[in-house]
């Protein structure tokens, strides 16, 4: 290719000089002109030549991953099924090897997670605040020691901290700067996961959901119906256990 254009470099340039029409000067010019034109065509042709491999390469990536998928996919449907029924069962194990049946402490479930339910007839909090009692700090302590062992030593498992209250609305709070029952349920379940974390339990392990008054289990509005909807659920549970899902509230296991 190279000798064809100085070829015909050659000829154009001898043409026009026999005719007088042309200097050396403007020979040299149009020479290294069609020189470059000549070196920036053998680029082009260099890049095409790359993107078609790289082009190439994508299709048999794209064939490889769309292969890869389908044999998963496969795998997936024909391995064994744990059912909800079996991740509940293993879970209440959890929490009675480590609580038994002390009648102190209420299980509960939520989808394919279980936990333990304290309302305020303990008292969980100081009026008008999300500091724990006393109280409650022991009883926490307890559940710690079982959270932290359990999801140390099993990857699968995490910790659900729910924080719930009662219809009143927040009144004196707002100077403190809580807004509403969702933001006091989260601070309350916050400082329940605070207190877990600081007796060892991973804090990586741990969420917390505030759902306020939107979730109540006593659907009075007494005074005890209202200690009963001012409470925390801690859950154990997978990943998928602990998803909210679509349920009105958490169920008493049976």
């Amino acid at each position: 290719m190279k000798k064809i254009v100085m070829s015909l470099v050659a000829l154009s340039t001898m043409a026009l000089l026999g005719s007088g029409c042309v200097s050396l000067d403007e020979y040299n010019r149009t020479a290294a002109h069609l020189q470059t034109e000549q070196e920036a065509n053998i680029a082009l042709s260099a890049e095409n030549t790359r993107l078609e491999g790289e082009v190439n390469k994508a299709r048999v990536d794209r064939e490889t991953l769309t292969t890869t998928i389908k044999e998963l996919r496969t795998q997936l449907e024909n391995s064994p099924k744990i059912g909800e029924d079996e991740i509940v069962n293993r879970i209440k194990e959890i929490w009675g090897e480590g609580l038994g049946g002390n009648d102190k402490w209420e299980y509960v479930q939520s989808g394919g997670a279980v936990g333990v339910r304290m309302d305020d007839s303990g008292v969980l909090f100081k009026s008008g605040s999300w500091d724990l009692t006393d109280n409650t700090k022991s009883k926490l302590t307890e559940l710690a020691g079982i959270i932290a062992k359990k999801v140390k030593t099993d990857a699968t498992l995490f910790v659900r901290v729910d924080g719930h209250t009662d219809s009143d609305p927040v009144k004196k709070l707002k100077t403190k700067g809580i807004n509403d029952n969702i933001h006091l349920s989260t601070m309350r379940a916050m400082a329940v996961r605070d207190f877990l974390v600081s007796k060892g339990v991973p804090q990586d392990r741990v969420f917390v959901a505030g759902f306020g008054e939107f979730w109540p289990i006593a659907a009075g509005k007494s005074a005890k119906d209202k200690q009963r909807n001012r409470r925390v659920e801690v859950y154990l549970g997978d990943p998928d256990a602990l998803s909210i899902g679509a349920l009105p509230g958490a169920q008493v296991a049976k």
